[in-house]
Order: structure tokens, then sequence, then C-alpha cells
């Protein structure tokens, strides 16, 4: 063993200018290992929950690992240290090796991960093998590094403390929140600005160059200069029998159980408040290592003057257990600040700042005061060891056991605790473990001292009110406060489910019938059990998957990802051509819920035995399997929410594809509400490449449905695929009646919408670039919308079927009374307008419309006056508008027989000739002449409003389209475009003639 003498607090090279600017750069640069070392925590996340499926399940193992390879490396250094002569040294090699690793992760995972897709979880025999080894992998990818990192903090403490050895519980406590202080920092630039910058791949990057500068600049500042060897240590069997030293170890491991406890509380209390999105997660953990950090730093300025060492520790430990059990009746307040700002600042880009401020703020609030304590705690029982004769080793030692404590509290809380006590069981779980830590030794007086009587009773006091009295509200916990702005429910909404799994807060609320399942306080699906009106979800839940079995004429074998209300997975199973179907979910709360909330509407989901409820998440499900399938349809339809958007990437759809069979069909609900078309494009261009062909469907006008097939063309829905009367009776509930509402809820194709979607400038969304997870929460915050897909199915014109989507010349269908979709609502007004025509009774039509085509019948006599002639054209407009594009041009031709036989129309001007000419021509598709009449109406010279200008720029290019003309439409687009202003309802239908009109398209 190498040893010096002791020198005590005896000035030494430290003690020089020079000397003391050089501990002070020491202990200031491990801010940045700090700083790379939550990078590497942070990215591992979101790499691991590509792996694993599931954020939380990431976050866990990351925790776990993280915490046991710096255990291991912690421990090592604690038994070999004395051994290394230079740590110092030692820490620049370990800091540039962690560097060198940080720049490998992304090729090994790619090929880890392949691999293991590819070949090995497939060759597995069972369930149970595939989790053991997705988890013995996910270790393997992190472990070594961790190990190095958990070997920094004793090699850069020690290695201070042998040049600088006069305050050494001082260096500690700086050393503790400089890398705390870096971690806290490092989290946020690497959620907020790295990753959107430069991807996964690049952010991890960043911190291995980081750590390799620092590896550097460590080298340079020490290699020249001699290092003293280790003080002189008390024998480790002297240690193992002093009880205030196996205290002090038992204490560090404990501990560190229950701060994990806190964390993982706190985080899942805070998802309700905050939201469940990346970066409410990246907010959060930012908190609790910012406290952690202020509580370093308060130790360092305490550390050396603490007068009783155990009464003191014993006395946070108490502390600590009471503040963290106080967070639970906080708990209710922090939803109120939130719906206080919510109320309070309109949704703007500049208050979504604000909005992750507050969110910071609130976990602050919650994490911080409790994270203090604990922040104090490994110093001080780090010096108390070195005190008792452990020397530099104490470093290792306490450090490892508190982070082997993590593992344990990590493990225990994620697979045991959470489901079977909850949130408030799993805080006051490890507020009783510092209470136990706290009386050991605040009681082992014969007669404590009347202070420390107070603090025992206070602690206990506190515990058993929180325990009894305190209990969390379930209708602010379920409000989705992050969301509404409100912080409960509405008035008379009844709480009929409420449990926290391994993943999230499954809830069941009631109100006048309508059963809604929520997900951290996020709706998934809504349900009529009474006897109102179905839902809006209903429609979606029910389209989603009639729609792609009206097109797959062999749906042997079916997959359903996402289990919701089970709504969908029972519209499936009652097609009588599904032989088989696999519901994939990987929250089982998700489906004990549902069971519970929609049992009557749902039953054959538990009873046909073609159904199978899998608990797993998708891609290592498919992965798993051997066969091929016909459908695979995917509900999770909010990408905003942590781990969601994975299900939305470019990755995914490569691999969805090859579970396919050639022939088979993908379905994805998309909404188009909190979100914006850049974001929608995202996940287009990250689908298109790995399909032959897709279509978009508007099902409710807030959200949209993808049906995309492997191969070249896609399938024409045919009603006789949907002749099963359990089938026929969820599509009529719904409001669909025939094939044909399918078809009118056509938005488009790869071909009509495919090239504007492509000319957005947003990347492919990708697991390791993630657009959507970065992008998704702001447009929630902001309440934007994509609603200009569905928009394009209600335009005023026939803009679908000018630009090559083919429509139905049959007789317009009459729509369901209980359809709820705009465009149905506009079609039944125009079929009215026809019946009033053909009757002439004008009874039933809304005022406005009878008053139009009452005017169309306007007498020779008053038209001669101006003042009719402009009523009579107005009224012609608004009928244009109200029926040509809902009625075929056969419906539509009595209608403009009229008007053109009209004594208005002969008593019009040429400019109204021409106008009303256009419409009649918009109402036959008579493509040549609204290009030719349309031309005229633009010439130069003439005076147009803007909405005039977007509404003839814009039938005049989708009629030359529909002839095949597009450099003529594009030559027309490109000399209107400077003429007016392009926003208003043809906004988008000009931007995707554009597009589609390109040269070199």
């Amino acid at each position: 063993m190498t040893s010096t003498p002791d020198r005590g607090t005896t000035a030494g090279p430290g003690a020089s200018p020079a000397g003391v600017a050089r501990r002070r750069f020491l202990l200031g640069i491990f801010v940045v290992s700090g700083f790379t070392g939550l990078i590497y925590e942070s990215i591992w996340s979101h790499y691991l929950k590509l792996f694993l499926g599931h954020a939380a399940y990431a976050q866990s193992l990351v925790l776990a690992i993280f915490m046991g390879g710096m255990a291991i490396g912690s421990w090592f250094v604690a038994h070999y240290s004395l051994r290394i002569r230079r740590l110092l040294l030692a820490y620049a090699m370990v800091e540039g090796l962690i560097g060198v690793m940080g720049l490998g992760f992304h090729p090994v995972f790619v090929a880890a991960s392949n691999f293991s897709f590819a070949a090995a979880i497939p060759a597995l025999p069972s369930a149970a093998w595939i989790q053991a080894y997705k988890w013995c992998l996910g270790a393997a990818l992190i472990l070594p590094q961790s190990v190095l990192l958990g070997m920094t903090f004793p090699l850069i403490s020690g290695g201070i403390i042998r040049r600088w050895p006069e305050r050494p519980g001082e260096t500690l406590a700086t050393l503790y929140f400089t890398n705390s202080l870096g971690a806290a920092v490092g989290v946020l630039i690497s959620g907020f600005v790295l990753i959107d910058a430069v991807g996964l791949p690049g952010t991890i990057r960043v911190a291995g160059l980081l750590n390799m500068a620092l590896a550097v600049v460590i080298w340079a500042e020490v290699r020249t200069k001699a290092e003293p060897g280790p003080r002189t240590v008390a024998p480790a069997a002297a240690l193992s029998r002093d009880s205030w030293a196996r205290w002090l170890t038992l204490a560090a491991c404990l501990t560190g159980a229950a701060s994990f406890m806190y964390e993982l509380g706190w985080i899942r209390m805070l998802s309700l408040v905050l939201g469940s999105s990346t970066h409410s997660f990246e907010l959060m953990l930012s908190a609790f290592i910012l406290g952690l950090a202020l509580g370093g730093l308060y130790a360092r300025r305490h550390i050396e003057r603490i007068r009783e060492p155990a009464v003191y520790l014993a006395g946070v430990m108490v502390l600590m257990a009471a503040l963290a059990a106080l967070t639970l009746p906080a708990y209710g307040l922090m939803f109120d600040f939130m719906a206080w700002f919510l109320r309070t600042f309109a949704r703007t880009a500049r208050s979504y700042v604000g909005f992750n401020l507050m969110s910071q703020l609130i976990a602050a609030l919650i994490m911080i005061p409790a994270s203090f304590c604990a922040g104090m705690t490994l110093p001080l029982l780090t010096r108390e060891l070195m005190r008792r004769g452990a020397g530099e080793r104490a470093i290792g030692s306490i450090y490892s056991a508190n982070t082997f404590g993590a593992i344990v509290g990590v493990v225990l809380t994620v697979h045991v605790l959470m489901p079977r006590i909850g949130i408030k069981g799993v805080i006051l779980s490890g507020a009783a473990i510092h209470l136990a830590l706290g009386f050991s030794r605040l009681l082992r007086r014969p007669h404590p001292l009347r202070g420390t009587q107070v603090a025992v009773g206070a602690g206990l006091a506190v515990f058993g009110v929180v325990l009894f009295a305190v209990h969390l509200d379930p209708l602010r916990m379920i409000s989705g406060v992050y969301r509404t702005g409100s912080a409960t429910v509405p008035a008379g909404a009844v709480v009929k489910y409420l449990r926290d799994g391994k993943t999230a807060t499954i809830s069941l609320i009631e109100k006048d019938g309508l059963v809604t399942i929520a997900t951290n306080g996020k709706p998934d699906a809504s349900v009529q059990m009474g006897y109102g009106e179905p839902s809006v979800d209903e429609t979606t839940m029910v389209l989603a998957a009639a729609i792609p079995l009206s097109m797959q004429t062999h749906p042997r074998r079916v997959a359903n990802i996402g289990f919701g209300s089970g709504l969908t997975t029972h519209t499936l199973l009652a097609s009588e051509l599904v032989g088989h179907l696999d519901s994939i979910e990987i929250e089982p709360f998700m489906v004990e819920a549902a069971r519970q909330g929609f049992g009557p509407r749902i039953q054959n989901v538990f009873e046909d035995r073609r159904s199978r409820v899998v608990y797993e998440d998708a891609k290592t499900f498919f992965a798993s399997t051997r066969e091929p399938y016909d459908l695979i349809v995917s509900e999770p339809s909010n990408p905003w929410v942590s781990g969601v958007s994975t299900l939305f990437s470019d990755e995914f759809y490569d691999r969805i594809t090859h579970y396919l069979a050639p022939d088979g069909y993908f379905a994805q609900w998309v909404q188009v509400y909190e979100t914006n078309i850049g974001v929608l494009a995202s996940i287009i261009k990250a689908l298109a490449p790995h399909f032959g062909t897709y279509t978009l469907y508007n099902v409710d006008d807030l959200d949209i449905l993808i049906v995309a097939t492997r191969g070249p063309a896609m399938g024409i829905p045919d009603e006789g695929l949907l002749r099963s009367p359990l089938l026929r009776s969820e599509l009529e509930r719904v409001g669909i009646r025939s094939i044909a509402d399918f078809q009118s809820r056509k938005i488009g194709d790869n071909r009509t919408l495919g090239p504007v979607l492509e000319a957005l400038p947003v990347p492919a969304n990708s697991d390791f670039y993630p657009f959507v997870d970065l992008h998704a929460p702001r447009s929630r915050y902001l309440n934007e919308n994509a609603k200009e897909l569905p928009a394009l199915t209600v335009l005023p014109i026939p803009f679908l079927e000018l630009v090559g989507e083919s429509a139905p010349r049959a007789a317009t269908a009459e729509p369901s009374p209980s359809s709820a979709v705009l465009r149905d609502n506009l079609v039944q007004r125009a079929l009215d307008i026809r019946h009033a025509l053909a009757s002439g009774s004008l009874e039933g039509l809304n005022p406005d419309t009878a008053r139009y085509l009452w005017l169309v019948g306007t007498g020779q006599a008053a038209c001669a006056a101006p003042p009719a002639q402009a009523a009579w054209a107005d009224a012609v407009r608004n009928l244009s508008d109200q029926t040509a594009a809902f009625l075929n041009p056969g419906e539509l031709e009595p209608l403009w027989a009229a008007v053109l036989s009209s004594p208005c129309y002969r008593e019009a001007g040429a400019d109204q000739d021409a106008w009303v000419d256009l419409f009649a021509a918009i109402a036959q598709r008579n493509a040549p002449a609204i290009v030719r009449l349309g031309t005229n109406l633009l010439a130069p010279g003439t005076t147009r409003s803007d909405s005039e200008m977007a509404y003839l720029t814009t039938v005049t290019a989708a009629a030359y389209v529909d002839q095949g003309r597009d450099a003529q439409a594009h030559a027309l687009l490109q000399a209107q475009w400077a003429r007016f202003d392009h926003a208003g309802p043809f906004e988008f239908a000009l931007r995707d003639l554009r597009a589609l009109t390109q040269p070199g398209l």
C-alpha cells in the first residue's frame, strides 16, 4: 500500500496563488463532465425507447444501468485507488475513453438493434426470453460507459484531495455541486437545442468530443506535475467493525433508493400536470438535478463546521422525508398554477417559452426542497466515512453504495410499487426509509434532547397526516390541465377507474353516458355507452377498421397496435373474413380499464376465439412473429406523447413493411388538431418511400386515416367486403350507409397530395432525427391544426375531381342524419336545393339558401335595376358554392338550366355573364370551358378582389391539370401568384397545384 504521512492542514503546493487557481480550475472544469454525463443519460433514454418500445421502460432501464454502472465504477476506484499513483492522470484517461465510446455509440446501437429485430428476436422461443434478451442487450449497450462515468467522481475528487488535503469535505461538496450543475444544464441543452440541431447521433458525438477535449485539458494540466500518494487509512477490517461506518454506507444505499423513488413518483405526478412529452421529462429531470446541485453547494459552505455530524445527518434525513411527504398535499396546487398560466396568457410562440418556464417552476417547487436535502447527504456521508479513517476510499464506497441503492429504487418502483401502491405509496415509501434512517440515529441516546424529540415528533406527525388525511384528487389528476387549462374535469363527471401502471396512469371518466379512457390525463378514446349520439372518436375507431377492410379482399391475419377503447379491435372482429387478430398493447391497465368501461360494447374482443391481446411493444412483437399480416392498423394518434412519435418514423415504416404480406395494407390514425401541416408532412415523408401507394381519408374533420399498401395500386372499396351484420350495424351507428360515404371522405393520395407535402421544408421524421417528437408538443400548446387537409373536401369547387381524384358519377347518396362530418352536412344542403328546385317548394331550406333560390327566378322588369342585378349575381355565386362540389353534373343540370334561362342572365353585362358561364362550366366539369372563361376573367387590367383572384386561379389551374396541361397550369400560377393574398380557403389548394405542376416532377 502506498502512503504518505498525514499532512493535516499544513500549507503545501496548493497554498500558492498558482496552486489555488489550479485547484479552482479543476473543481470548475468538472462541470463539463456532469454536462456530458446527463447528455448520455438523456440520449440513451431516446435510443433505448426505440429498442424497448416505451419511454417509461427506457428511462427506468437507463436509470438502473446508469446508476449500476457508476456503482461498479466507483466501487472499483474505492478498492484500487490506493494502488493508482496518479489519480488525475487516470481521470483524464477515463474521460478520453468515455469520449471514444460516445463517438462510436450510434453505429454500434444501429447494428445491434438491426441484428436483434432481424435475427435474434425471431429465433427466441418465448416472450420471457425476448424480454430478457432486450433488457440484457440494452444494459450491455450503455453499461461500459456507465462504469467509466462512475469512476470519474472518485478519481478527480481523490486526486484533488491528495494535492489539496486541507478541506476534503469542501472539495467533495464543490465537485458534487459543479457536476450536478453541469448535469442540470446538459439535459436541457441536449433536449431543447442539440437534438433539434444535429439529431441523436450528433448530440452524442458532441458529448464524446467534449469528453475527449476535457481529457486533453486535464492531461496537459497534470502530466508534468507530481501527485502526492494517498494518506494513511484504516484497514478495511477495522471499518467493517465500526457501527458508525457501517451505518454511513447503509444510509448511502438506502437514501439512493429513496431518492429515486421520489424522482420516479414525482415524474409520474408531474406528467399529469405538464404533459407526457419528452421536453416535460427533461424539465423534470433538470429540476431534480438542480436540487441536488444546490444541496451540494450548501454543504460545501458548512460541511467542515458541523459539530455533531450524526445528529446533523439524521436531521437532514428526517427533514427530507417530511419535505417529500409534503409534496403530496402541495401537488394539487400545481394544477391550479398551470391552469392560471393557461388562462392568463394567450397561446403564442412567445408564451410557449413561458409555458416551459412555468413547467420548470412547477417541477422545481415539487422536487427541489427534498432533492436539496438529498444533495447534501452524499458529501456529508463521504466526509464522515473519511473521518473514520477510510481516506479517499470512502469516496468510491459511498458513491457505489448510493448508486446501488438507486438501482434498487428504480427497479422496485417501476415494476413493483407503482402498479401496486400507486404514486402516493411510492413517495411515502421513500419518506419512510428516510424517517427510519433519521430515527435510527436520533433515538440512540437514552435521553434524547428536546430538539431531537421535536424533530422526531414533527417527522412522524407530517408522515401520519399525509398518510391518513391527504388523498390525491382523481378529478384533478385526470383533468389534462396542460391541454384544457382547467384544473379539474367538467361538473358532473365521475371517475370510474384510476390506476398507476408501469408506463402511465390510466383513467376512466363518465359523464352523461359518455365514457372516456385516458393516459396521463390525455383522452385516448370516448364511447357513448348510454342512449346519446355516438362520439366523434367512435367514427374514427370504426372507420380505422372498416376502410382498410373494404379494400383487403382476404384479411386472414390482422394486427391492431394500441388497444385504446377496444372498439377498433371489436370492429375488425365484426368482419367474418378475419381469421386471426392480435391486439398489441404495452400497458396492461389500459386493457383492464377498457374492459371495465366498454365491456358490453367490445365483448367479442375478450370472447372471440380469433382474438388475442398481447402485452408488448409493437416492434418487438412483430419481430417475434413468423407469419406476415394482411392488415395492420396503428391506433396511437398523438405523436407529441413521448415514445409515440416512434410509430410515425422512417425506421418504423421500414420495419412494418417486412411484417406485411406483399399485398398487405397498413392503416394509421393521425390527428389534425393540436398539430400542423409540417408535422403531418414529416410523417408522410417518412411513410411514402416504404409503400407502393397511400391514400388519406377524412374520418371526422379532426382526424385523418392513412391507408397504405405495399402493392402498386390501392384497392377500391368494395361493398361486398362489409356484408357482416355486426359490421354494418357499427357503420350505420356512426353515419356510414355505403361505400359512397368512404369515397366522399377521400382527401387525396400520393399522386395528388404527395408533391405538396414533399415540398414543405421539413425533414422526414426519423427515430434518430425526431422532428415530430420535438415539434409536436409546441403545436399542441399553440392549438395549431392541419385542417387544410380535410378542408380540401369542402372547397366550393370540385377541386379533387379536377386534379385527378376519381368521383362517383352515380346519384349522390343522402348522408346519414347521424353523420357529424362537415362535407356530409354540405352534401345534404346541396340535395335539399336540388329537391326544392324540383318540387318548387322552398320549405325546409335555411333562409339564406331559400332567398338565393328565389332570386334566381327574378323577373325581367326587376332585373333591369342594378341592385337587383347585383343581388341575382350574388345568389348565383352562392348557389354555385353550395352545390358545385357536392352533386354530380347530371344532378346540377336543372339548376343551371334555370339560371341560364333567367331574365337576369340575359340582362347581365359581359363580365357577369362570364362569371355565370364559368359556374355552369364548373358544374358540368367542362375543363376546356373553365380554362377559357377563367383565363378571360383573369386577364390583365381586370380588377378583382383577393378572394375572386384565389377562386379563379385555383379553378383555372385545376382545369388545366384535368386536361394534362401541367405546363400551362404552372405558367398561370406563376403569372398570378403576386397579384393577390393567398391566405384563405384556397391557400393549400394553390400550394398543391403549384407542387403538382412543378416542371420536372
